[in-house]
């Protein structure tokens, strides 16, 4: 007999001299603690053990899993908070629910829009065949550097961001702009499906990467990290997705490709459930410093010489190494007018033709 109908046959017995309400209440914590406790200390799982199973399952669609013995509570809460971190391939599930007879233990989820088991299938494999054609263009890149650049400006090509999947505060309407399935087969997503559709694909592609999740610029917003050349470097898709198209024209932007700890992590907060943060110290697979645009301190001429390789692009945008070396651009180009001496600038008199970003330390110059 399962928890639930366990805790209905008692409540009759026990109705007394107190509120229904508060018997049902007391009872409930008292069952909830002697089953949580019982399940704890009989169980012949591992956590690990019971991961694999929850992320196999419902990888396949799978809207129950049962074990044959005990799970504790804690052990399934664990396995499901790291669904959206540890397999990204699980695109729709929504409510969860868990009973147990003190003998076995069954876990039930809902899906996104009530989806059945044969509908999921037929999902999951449109998903895995999107996430098969991107990692494919993605290996064309002959080093690291280049495989994750071709796979960061493929997201960004084939979806937009759904603002009105981000105004929703419920997941039924969210549909499924927060996943995987949302970013690669929809073409449509939210911070979450962005960062979901880099995972599962950057995995497929032999990448050790993951998803972070926490509060960046005041909002809940989901990011990504990758290791490459044996260095972790963060990097955040969405956000150079909304930097990225005009009017007129679509071009990839990087502000946020492969950054260290030091310009990444500036005014971000991480939650405290995830599971792995790494340490990212190096700049090395930088896309400025690739790109021959990150500057160690600043010089005219040398801001005056990238200016003019990449004349007939109309901007350029570039890096400095560090505070000091931005600060001292701004003071000579802005404060003292220099930016009007600089050789592509020259003959151009109005409008503001440089963006600054004082926590990257880049400076956009446009002509």
């Amino acid at each position: 007999m399962k928890k639930k109908i366990a805790l209905m046959l008692a409540l009759v017995m026990c109705l007394g001299g107190c509120g229904i309400e508060e018997i049902k209440e007391n009872f409930s914590e008292k069952v909830d603690e002697k089953m949580e406790q019982h399940a704890a200390e009989n169980t012949k799982y591992t956590q690990e053990q019971v991961c694999e199973e929850v992320y196999r399952e419902l990888a396949a669609g799978k809207k129950k899993i049962s074990f044959d013995g005990l799970v504790s509570m804690e052990m399934a809460q664990y396995a499901v908070n790291h669904v959206m971190y540890d397999c990204p391939e699980v695109f729709w599930t929504n409510n969860m629910t868990i009973s147990t007879d003190y003998k076995s233990t069954t876990l039930e989820c809902d899906s996104i829009n009530d989806l059945d088991e044969s509908e999921l299938a037929l999902m999951a494999e449109k998903l895995d065949i999107a996430a098969e054609e991107v990692a494919a263009e993605a290996e064309k890149g002959g080093s690291d550097y280049e495989k994750i650049m071709l796979l960061h400006d493929k997201l960004i090509e084939i979806c937009d961001y759904d603002y009105e999947a981000y105004e929703q505060t419920e997941v039924e309407k969210m549909g499924f702009a927060g996943s995987s399935y949302g970013c690669l087969v929809e073409h449509e997503a939210v911070c979450e499906g962005f960062a979901q559709a880099f995972s599962l694909v950057g995995r497929k592609m032999g990448f050790d990467c993951g998803i972070v999740s926490g509060i960046a610029g005041g909002e809940t917003h989901a990011w990504n990290y990758i290791k490459a050349d044996g260095e972790y470097y963060w990097l955040d898709v969405t956000w150079d997705e909304n930097t990225t198209e005009t009017e007129t024209d679509y071009f990839p932007m990087h502000k946020f490709f492969m950054l260290n700890d030091d310009l990444f992590m500036s005014g971000r907060t991480v939650d405290e459930d995830v599971p792995f943060v790494p340490q990212c110290t190096s700049m090395e697979d930088n896309y400025y410093v690739h790109s021959g645009l990150y500057l160690e301190s600043y010089d005219f001429e040398a801001v005056d010489s990238i200016m003019s390789a990449h004349a007939d692009e109309g901007s350029v945008d570039m890096m400095f190494a560090d505070h000091s070396a931005y600060e001292a651009a701004l003071n000579d180009l802005v404060e003292e007018n220099n930016i009007w001496n600089l050789q592509v600038m020259q003959g151009l008199t109005e409008g503001k033709p440089y963006y600054s970003d004082d926590k990257l330390n880049t400076l956009m110059f446009a002509w």
